[in-house]
């Protein structure tokens, strides 16, 4: 079954990317995934409308966002998406003025407020590191039945290529699952990123989110522009500006 690279039909495959992103955060289970893509309720039906949820938001972020490029790996013999991957390439420094995320996907309270600090805190080490124009990889994912075959890798490669084209540095934040990849393709490790968000009043909305997704951790990871580091010689340029 060759499986092949290809661009999205943004009018067509966003159905398709939520479902394979849904089953492949599943598979194994990832506590982060809720933050992003809840499940409001239990059983078959709860999951379908969060699928849908997410089909429609992933469908307006990227319209909305010209630094949207989505990606996807086809099983050209059936047809099954069999991974996909969202960079953002950033010609301009995109922290020069940043726009808040509207978190919409959970109800107003406790639960928006817990999700509202931990994506502060998400993109907290890369808003420090990544003050100007780079590449930056928000997801990839590979659907359980396609793992070990290279659909990371094509995915990966393309995103490698566009920044190598453009000069440009590229910053991802990795969970365990990712960094042998990662550091495969020259990324080096920056910071961990603990993300405990915290409030003086939890109310149990804030305690039921907390609970289910705590605690999670990601790794800032960079690759120079080029692709070539080397320790103790490549500067980074994030600490070449603080000193």
């Amino acid at each position: 079954m060759p499986l092949e690279h290809q661009e999205i039909d943004p009018n067509v495959d966003f159905p398709a990317l939520a479902r394979c992103l849904f089953e492949s955060y599943e598979d194994p289970p990832q506590k982060f995934f809720h933050v992003f893509f809840p499940i409001h309720g239990q059983g078959a039906a709860a999951r379908e409308a969060a699928i849908e949820e997410a089909a429609t938001r992933l469908r307006a972020w990227h319209a909305g966002d010209p630094s949207s490029r989505w990606n996807k790996v086809v099983d050209t013999a059936t047809g099954r998406l069999a991974g996909a991957a969202l960079w953002n390439v950033h010609h301009e420094n995109p922290f020069a003025a940043p726009h808040p995320s509207d978190v919409t996907w959970f109800p107003a309270g406790g639960a928006r407020a817990f999700v509202e600090q931990a994506l502060a805190n998400h993109s907290r080490p890369r808003a420090r590191a990544a003050q100007r124009a780079h590449v930056y990889l928000f997801i990839i994912f590979a659907h359980p039945d396609y793992r070990r075959r290279g659909v990371g890798q094509q995915l990966l490669d393309w995103g490698l290529r566009e920044a190598d084209a453009a000069g440009l540095e590229v910053f991802l934040d990795s969970t365990p699952y990712g960094r042998p990849l990662y550091e495969a393709n020259g990324f080096v490790y920056i910071e961990e990123n603990i993300n405990v968000p915290a409030t003086d009043a939890p109310d149990q909305a804030w305690t039921d989110v907390a609970e289910k997704v705590q605690p999670f951790t990601f790794w800032l990871m960079w690759r120079p522009a080029g692709g070539k580091y080397e320790e103790g010689k490549t500067v980074k340029p994030w600490e070449q500006s603080e000193g």
